[in-house]
């Protein structure tokens, strides 16, 4: 059973990050998603929410009861002007055991350890504030910095897919994780 701990969605906050649920009225800062270089290793092209972000928060089906789900997609600002400049996913839990997390920054804000300081913050929050005991992910093999992001956060590489499927492209790709345990080994 799902604990209420990702019903309610979190608000992480590190250093220099903001990490917060999206709103509406941050439809305009999201522009960033259509950067054609976002797709290189993300598996697909944009989608129309992300070349149109003001259309990710029109609900398709307004008639029909929704149950919040135990993901979240966390948008991360900077808290010196409130700029926006990625997103944090937690996506596919199962079994309040393990979850899938991604991470996107926008171009102009590649290359200033904003990914590694968001994705350590929502590893803390992973193993402090619930009860998964794993995290994983995977990456195409050409996207160097998202890998060494990975391996710097304490993600292990367990091995690599030859030519598998990644979203909606072929590809090889590594698939990171990282248990509890590891996380506990780190913080002793």
């Amino acid at each position: 059973m799902l604990k209420d701990y990702l019903a309610d969605k979190p608000v992480l906050e590190t250093g220099r990050l903001l990490m917060r649920p999206l709103t509406p009225e941050d439809a305009p800062a999201m522009r960033w998603l259509s950067e054609p270089e976002l797709y290189t290793y993300w598996g697909r092209e944009a989608n129309n929410g992300e070349l149109h972000p003001e259309t990710i928060f029109i609900d398709p089906r307004p008639h029909v009861r929704r149950r919040p789900g135990p993901g979240f997609c966390l948008g991360i600002f900077l808290k010196s002007d409130g700029t926006m400049v990625g997103e944090m996913w937690m996506l596919e839990v199962e079994n309040s055991r393990m979850a899938k997390v991604a991470y996107r920054i926008a171009r102009e804000y590649w290359n200033q350890g904003i990914a590694t300081e968001a994705l350590r913050e929502t590893v803390k929050f992973t193993y402090e504030k619930t009860e998964l005991d794993r995290l994983w992910t995977d990456v195409d093999c050409r996207n160097t910095g998202s890998w060494r992001v990975l391996e710097k956060c304490g993600f292990v590489r367990e091995g690599m897919i030859r030519q598998g499927k990644m979203v909606s492209s072929y590809c090889d790709y590594y698939i990171y994780g990282m248990l509890r345990s590891d996380y506990d080994g780190m913080n002793q």
